[in-house]
């Protein structure tokens, strides 16, 4: 009897276990932007931070918008992000005015408009700071505002 109880109690933790290690998140919520050239919505962690001069804005990591003549006049886009598991996250948006698909920078700075979920003060110019921007992801987060 004990041994069935104990197998019974181990069967009911592992698949408590793997269905929390398996727990996947999504965020959602809106970029806003000003000029005529395509919006990426980045989900960076801090390795991708850390390598971000070398980073083409591509999928996985980058969604890419094209923007049309009604998102122009809209001034605005939507981002979302669906299965993301738990972990410490920046959401990073750039516009490629350059049209090269690449994060440009001049001096160490951006080079291009870009906005953060986690705003970052005036003190980091026109750096990423990821102890500023960074953010713990537990639960779904909607209303996301970003402005570029």
């Amino acid at each position: 009897m004990l041994k069935k109880m104990s197998a019974l109690f181990l069967s009911f933790w592992l698949i408590g276990v793997i269905a929390h290690a398996e727990e996947k998140f999504s965020l959602s919520g809106e970029v806003s932007f000003q000029y005529n050239a395509d919006v990426h919505i980045c989900l960076f962690t801090k390795e991708d931070i850390q390598y971000l001069p070398q980073h083409e804005l591509s999928p996985p990591k980058c969604q890419a918008v094209r923007i049309n003549a009604d998102l122009k006049e809209a001034g605005k886009v939507s981002l979302k992000f669906d299965g993301i598991t738990k972990g410490t996250y920046c959401i990073a948006t750039f516009q490629d005015v350059t049209k090269n698909g690449k994060v440009d920078y001049e001096n160490y700075q951006i080079n291009e408009p870009f906005g953060t979920y986690k705003e970052q003060g005036p003190e980091c110019g026109n750096q990423l700071d990821w102890n500023t921007i960074k953010f713990d992801l537990k639960k779904d987060i909607t209303g996301i505002k970003i402005t570029m």
